[in-house]
């Protein structure tokens, strides 16, 4: 899980989606939206692996190990995600074992 700012976004492998939360005025997590799924799957995404925001809490990177690449987003004032890009080039986990990422 990783935290910006009042939101916090989580990988789920399984969907390769990217769920999203927020803290409510009593201090708990809250879904960002009704659904929940703040980055739906791409064919391209497959996997979500890792997560990290910037520094300035302003974007999101998910590792995709299954399809060797990393998305990048951007972070909305309500927590919504907006896909910038997709980079590729990264080898699939299945030929490296590569697992980590880490936004600056």
């Amino acid at each position: 899980m990783e935290r910006a700012g009042d939101f916090f976004y989580g990988g789920n492998t399984g969907n390769s989606t990217v769920t999203g939360y927020r803290t409510d005025r009593q201090g708990r997590l809250a879904l960002t939206n009704d659904v929940g799924v703040a980055a739906p799957p791409s064919a391209k995404s497959q996997g979500v692996i890792d997560l990290a925001v910037t520094k300035d809490e302003k974007f999101l990177y998910v590792q995709n190990a299954t399809s060797g690449t990393v998305d990048g987003f951007r972070i909305g004032r309500n927590g919504a995600l907006t896909k910038v890009g997709t980079t590729t080039g990264p080898p699939p986990f299945a030929e490296s074992g590569m697992e980590g990422i880490a936004a600056v």
